[in-house]
């Protein structure tokens, strides 16, 4: 019993995995403002692309610098 519910969840976080995947691969990033107002914690938060997030993050950190 426990081998197959390994095997479910693997199964599902593969397919997660493999859709994310597929999204991220056919969507172009779109540029934010940096500024105060969108360098904020919950502003990065509310990017819901992860490819988006992540540039604007490491976009914040610089202007920090």
């Amino acid at each position: 019993m426990q081998m197959k519910l390994n095997t479910v969840l693997v199964a599902a976080a593969t397919v997660a995995l493999v859709v994310t995947g597929y999204k991220e691969m056919n969507r172009k990033p779109q540029v934010h403002a940096v500024n105060d107002n969108a360098c904020t914690p919950q502003a990065i938060k509310g990017i819901d692309n992860i490819t988006e997030r992540a540039i604007q993050s490491s976009r914040c950190a610089q202007r920090g610098k």
